[in-house]
């Protein structure tokens, strides 16, 4: 199930026992997060928990929130750039019973959540390597509890040994070497890190979409529009004064339309104009000839 605008508004909202604003969005079967602008940066907490998440992206600019609990998903990649830029106050992250499993993984949560204190990856299969946590402590130097167990001076002086050792220098090849196969299977993503699906390209790299085929709002987002028109999309969504506002558009979007034309103008050109209709013996030929003239005199003859 996509998370629309319509789910967002509808779903529970509560004071939780840590006395944050939290809004549950729990065991919706949620493939993307998106469409997060329209709590309007009102919460504390979000709960996303035992959804079918894979890639931690696209979150809008929630400068509000402190604390996300994404545990009993799928997840396998983290967009630390968009982490650092939309939600920079982070300081809780429960993953729980994930799919994460790379070393650059933990080097991204430590470059996108720089006030990150408290992290949960049991259940992952990271936590399974040889020193997972002293190379979690040491890319993450702001954690004070990770995985349910608090973080102890002696464990921060062992992760810098570590990390100054031979050993160390080998897991951050790995984690290099990791970060970019993670790259390579991930889809292209554009410069608001909305994921292009890549069944928008042909096998040569080439664009092959056809307007008005789009398999989604963010296929035909990424291929259908300039950066300005995009931005302007952008603009839009966030100053959407209701949920049927953001949904017009997303379906506007899809269908290649930019919402902006007071028309309704397409992006799809319009179909050519019929050919002149023949009107009996006196047609005009496509030179200009009289074919009608043409039958009389050979009858004539």
């Amino acid at each position: 199930m996509r998370l629309s605008a319509n789910i967002i508004q509808s779903a529970e909202q509560r004071t939780n026992p840590l006395g944050e604003r939290e809004i549950l969005l729990r065991s919706l079967a949620i493939p993307t997060v998106e469409h997060l602008s329209v709590t309007r940066d009102q919460f504390d907490s979000i709960d996303m928990s035992n959804n079918h998440l894979v890639h931690l992206t696209n979150f809008p600019k929630l400068h509000r929130l402190t604390s996300l609990n994404l545990g009993g998903n799928g997840i396998t990649t983290v967009d630390g750039k968009n982490l650092r830029r939309n939600v920079p106050e982070l300081k809780s992250l429960v993953l729980t019973g994930n799919g994460v499993r790379g070393w650059n993984v933990l080097g991204d949560l430590g470059a996108g959540c720089p006030k990150l204190e408290f992290l949960s990856l049991v259940g992952n299969p990271v936590t399974r390597r040889q020193h997972y946590r002293l190379y979690a402590i040491h890319k993450i130097p702001s954690l004070k509890v990770l995985d349910f167990t608090k973080i102890k001076q002696s464990e921060r002086e062992r992760a810098q040994r570590l990390a100054a050792s031979a050993a160390g220098a080998a897991m951050e090849a790995d984690a290099r070497l990791e970060a970019r196969a993670a790259a390579a299977a991930t889809a292209t993503t554009d410069d608001n890190g909305a994921s292009l699906a890549l069944y928008a390209n042909g096998e040569n790299g080439t664009n092959t979409f056809e307007p008005g085929e789009g398999k989604s709002a963010e296929e035909s987002f990424a291929t259908q529009f300039t950066l300005e028109e995009k931005a302007q999309i952008r603009n839009m969504v966030a100053n959407a004064a209701s949920a049927e506002e953001i949904d017009r558009i997303e379906g506007l979007v899809k269908r290649g339309i930019f919402p902006g034309s007071n028309d309704g103008g397409s992006s799809i050109p319009p179909p050519p104009p019929p050919p002149p209709q023949e009107d009996g013996e006196g047609k005009r030929t496509a030179d200009g000839g009289d074919e009608g003239g043409d039958s009389k005199r050979q009858k004539s003859e």
